[in-house]
């Protein structure tokens, strides 16, 4: 035992006991959650846990939970799958270790890089997961370390054995193994030790493939269950085999090579890892190879065909990258290797330590949302129906024994219908809405309706570490029946007019309708949108009708409109809780604005100089752009009213900061210099608001035209608004 071998030895444990130490108290991504479910009862068609069915993951699952059970460690069953990962993660390191030695046998190179990988955020991190991704990944080292070089007979065996258990831990290591083993096959001469091989990798298979299919119910119904999942994974995720676009293909790099380091350690680390590159082929050509081989395949197979914003997916090319980037290093003056290693491991650490207490302290935001709820119910608010955005439904499934309320299935995307057709038959309920921030659905509500209980968060950057984890973060909302929702067929966002356009349910296909609650009092509607179409087509005619009695017929040009229709009292009269606000068009409309209220509550309307709602589905964001000179109508009320507005930096378009200014009339009520993103407050006097007929202009100094070199987008854009909103 040398003193460098202590040394290891000695980190090896400090790595094992710090994650046995914060090993998390919930599941996390709905991969997680199958997983748990599987340990309980295993179903593969039934996603217990999905397919391919990961069934050694499983059997050494359902050994740890109850034993932790047993030994009356809490959070069992999270525990008992990520206790796997644990071990794993201290398992892989010794592998590491080897596989790197045997690639030129430079020791010293093989030692720092092991380290730097330890400390890597993305393999930190997913050493405490309750995940199979960490156990896969060191049956995959292992077979390196076994399958490089010249391996011996035994090792070659050996190897292919563990090749053959690992495709049961997670089936995406047969792009790694694979390939090497059939290059060691090949060189090796011993056709003795090429057989033994191949009939221990046979062995190895047969292990789990065989129980695999007994418990599936045989081989067509696994084969079913599987053909199920690979149609989802084809049609629900972002993947450059069917985005075929810059945008998809440069996120897939920056998903796969930086983000796992976190940005500005990622792109150093890609700086060195080409110039090590660029050395060892001029040293080791052979070597070069090698690693090709290890992990070419995957790395194409990974960019062509995951939704690379699963940054843990990117967890088998991480030894690639730190190899040849130490590589780099060691070409530098003495000690540099060692000092750059150390650098790098210690400031891995600095974010990844904070990350991972946190996340053992704390867990996964949906879980934390759904213990709180139980808490608050069993303190006595009564609720009568839990909703949520798909993504969380199977979370929901987990913690169901501890739920106050049924929970509402919902189809994927169109989760708001069920709370319509709810408060139209029962407009007493009370609601908790688990939403995906992300989510713009819940616009299609009166937003009055609507309580924020409480927002979760991760606390911490996600890529690094829970980059496209399913659910994510939440949003708790407490909520009655409202004064109005919509129904099929609107474009109110940006996300629920691309439902509406897959769907066909918008103007002229069918007409939209708007729910109006029941009331004595007089309403104000507005009611907005574009007429789609060439600037040469024909006016469109809407016709609004109020329990099927038509209220105003007007023509619509192609572009934007607004408009304020008002209904008399006794007009929302009828035997229903709701009543119908129908809009029927005999041309194309996008109706992308609504609100109703009765007199004295504020609202607001996007008129002339504002853009079509926009989303950007990856980052969850919405948005208008506003052009150099945009309207907005706000409803004079008798009292003065606060408008507030935030966006996004506009130093990202412009060398200086634009002047924006707010006017009534001929009067400026306020005026800024946004130089980061912002969010501005401004009052609007009421007696001003009255006389311009709440005609509000928003003003900027600065605008420019996207398609400005010719063709394409002509818009002039000034800012981008993210939220408008008045009280």
């Amino acid at each position: 035992m040398t003193p460098k071998r202590s040394a290891g030895l000695a980190l090896l444990l400090v790595f094992l006991l710090a994650h046995l130490a914060l090993l998390p108290k919930t599941l996390e991504d709905v991969d997680s959650i199958n997983f748990a479910l599987g340990v309980r009862q295993f179903d593969v068609a039934r996603h217990q846990p999905h397919p391919p069915g990961y069934p050694v993951f499983i059997a050494l699952s359902k050994l740890s939970t109850p034993a932790l059970r047993a030994a009356g460690i809490a959070a069992a069953a999270p525990r008992g799958l990520a206790i796997w990962s644990a071990l794993a993660g201290a398992a892989a390191l010794p592998a590491l270790f080897l596989f790197f030695r045997r690639l030129e046998e430079r020791e010293g190179l093989a030692w720092w890089t092991a380290i730097v990988v330890a400390a890597s955020p993305l393999f930190w991190f997913t050493a405490l997961r309750p995940l199979s991704d960490m156990l896969g990944f060191a049956a995959v080292m292992w077979v390196f370390a076994l399958g490089t070089g010249r391996p011996r007979h035994r090792d070659l065996v050996a190897g292919a054995l563990l090749a053959g258990l690992a495709i049961g831990i997670r089936s995406q290591t047969a792009v790694l193994t694979v390939p090497l083993l059939a290059v060691a096959l090949w060189t090796h001469g011993d056709t003795r030790a090429r057989l033994g091989a191949l009939g221990a990798f046979a062995v190895g298979v047969l292990a789990w493939g065989v129980p695999l299919l007994v418990a599936s119910g045989g081989l067509a119904a696994y084969l079913q269950a599987l053909g199920s999942q690979a149609g989802e994974d084809f049609s629900g995720v972002v993947m450059l085999w069917t985005s075929h676009t810059a945008r998809v293909a440069v996120g897939a790099l920056l998903n796969t090579f930086i983000w796992p380091w976190d940005w500005w350690l990622g792109i150093a680390m890609c700086v060195l890892a080409a110039g090590g590159a660029a050395r060892i082929a001029w040293r080791a050509p052979r070597v070069l190879l090698t690693i090709l081989v290890a992990f070419a395949p995957y790395a194409a197979f990974h960019l062509l065909f995951h939704e690379t914003e699963t940054t843990r997916y990117a967890l088998p090319l991480l030894p690639l990258v730190a190899y040849l980037a130490m590589a780099a290093v060691e070409g530098l003056p003495a000690k540099a290797l060692p000092v750059a290693s150390l650098g790098i491991a210690a400031m891995s650490l600095m974010q990844t330590l904070p990350a991972s207490v946190r996340y053992a302290r704390d867990g996964a935001p949906v879980f934390r949302a759904f213990d709180d709820m139980a808490v608050t119910a069993h303190g006595g608010d009564p609720v009568d129906l839990i909703a949520l955005h798909a993504d969380a439904r199977r979370a929901a499934e987990w913690v169901t024994p501890i739920l106050p309320a049924r929970v509402a299935k919902a189809p994927h995307g169109r989760e708001w219908l069920t709370l319509v057709a709810l408060w139209k038959a029962e407009p007493s309920a009370r609601v908790w809405f688990l939403a995906d921030p992300d989510r713009t659905d819940l616009a299609l509500f009166d937003p009055h309706a609507r309580d924020l209980a409480r927002a979760y968060r991760w606390g911490f950057i996600e890529p690094p570490f829970v980059g496209g984890a399913r659910p994510d973060n939440a949003d708790w909302y407490h909520m009655q029946a409202p004064n109005w929702m919509l129904d099929r067929g609107w474009s109110i966002t940006a996300e629920v007019g691309g439902v509406t356009a897959r769907d066909h349910t918008g103007p002229p296909a069918a007409p939209v309708v708007a729910w109006l609650r029941r009331q004595a009092l007089p309403a104000t509607v507005l009611l907005g949108g574009r007429r789609l179409g060439p600037g040469g087509a024909d006016a469109a005619t809407l016709a609004v009708t109020v329990n099927g009695a038509t209220v105003e017929s007007f023509p619509v040009k192609p572009g934007f409109f607004l408009r304020q229709i008002a209904l008399p009292a006794g007009a929302l009269n009828g035997a229903s809780a709701y009543v119908a606000f129908e809009v029927k068009a005999d041309g194309h409309v996008s109706l992308e604005q609504f609100d109703a209220q009765p007199p004295g509550v504020p609202m607001f309307g996007y008129d002339a100089g504002w853009q079509e709602p926009e989303y950007n589905q990856s980052t969850g964001r919405s948005w208008r752009w506003m052009s150099e000179r945009s309207d907005l109508w706000v409803r004079p009320v008798g009292r003065p009213v606060t408008l507030r507005m935030s966006g996004e930096n506009p130093r990202r378009y412009y060398d200086a900061a634009p002047h924006v200014r707010v006017l009534i009339g001929d009067r400026e009520v306020a005026a800024f210099d946004p130089s980061a993103d912002f969010d501005q407050t401004i009052t609007l006097p009421a007696d001003l608001l009255d006389r311009a007929k709440g005609r509000v202009v928003v003003e900027s100094s600065k605008f420019f035209v996207p398609g400005a070199g010719g063709g394409g987008d002509q818009r002039h854009l000034a800012l981008r608004i993210y939220k408008v909103s008045v009280e």
